[in-house]
């Protein structure tokens, strides 16, 4: 191949990386609520309600996390990432007594502890969960989620969404009729990318009042659809198309 094909190949490659890059740029993301009385103890019967059946799952019964999940804690504790749970949380048997049952399979939960406790522990303001390279579809049960309008006046604060970084709202209002505020369980929430996007990051901020102080958060029964990675041959079998484009275009003398 000469040096004028040779360009034209990597001319070529470099459209085709533009224009998956550009697909991926313009797309959006699709928000799914479903109630607490979808929870099942039987995960099969309640993957099946929420529509994550065959989803990678991490139940946080253990301190390590399925590949690619990493957990950021920011905000009213020093900033961390964790790439391991620095221990596992038992709200039945470690809480106050007022989050027990809440987990949405299982016995353990992640929450926003800096130490993954509720005891003794600070609680960040905004909890992030990251997942590389990136997920198709990304649901998550929450607990605990003390709105302003949960029964027996122990509401703290609203709460925030963020997917990718980018503020979706307020849950209080995305959620309804779908939310059940309170320490109980509150929702479990489904995000679908669409139109060739990805999902890299999940966010869940606790927005206060003044003078009050910050809402103890639960998250459990987590599930993604990683983005599809394509084979080596197929990768191959591209730029060897191309290559052959390329030696049939006529040179000119």
């Amino acid at each position: 191949m000469n040096s004028k094909n040779i360009r034209f190949v990597t001319f070529l490659c470099a459209c085709i990386a533009g224009l998956l890059g550009s697909q991926r740029a313009s797309a959006s993301i699709m928000l799914t609520w479903f109630p607490p009385s979808g929870y099942n103890a039987n995960t099969a019967i309640m993957d099946a309600t929420f529509g994550i059946t065959g989803y990678i799952e991490d139940g946080f019964e253990t301190t390590a996390l399925i590949s690619g999940l990493t957990i950021t804690l920011s905000g009213n504790v020093p900033t961390t990432t964790w790439t391991t749970l620095p221990t596992l949380f038992n709200p039945t048997t470690q809480g106050d007594g007022n989050e027990t049952n809440n987990q949405w399979d299982g016995s353990d939960v992640v929450d926003n502890g800096a130490n993954n406790q509720l005891s003794g522990d600070s609680w960040a303001t905004l909890t992030t969960f990251n997942y590389a390279p990136g997920a198709l579809s990304f649901g998550i049960g929450l607990s605990s989620f003390q709105s302003p309008n949960s029964p027996g006046g122990l509401g703290v604060g609203n709460h925030e969404l963020f997917v990718d970084g980018i503020d979706q709202g307020m849950i209080e209002t995305l959620a309804p009729p779908n939310w059940s505020p309170g320490i109980v369980r509150n929702a479990y929430l489904r995000v679908d990318a669409t139109g060739g996007s990805t999902i890299t990051s999940v966010g869940f901020k606790n927005i206060l009042p003044p003078s009050q102080q910050e809402d103890f958060l639960i998250f459990d029964h987590l599930a993604v659809v990683p983005i599809p990675t394509p084979e080596p041959s197929a990768c191959l079998l591209i730029v060897s198309g191309i290559a052959l484009v390329a030696l049939r275009i006529p040179r000119r003398r």
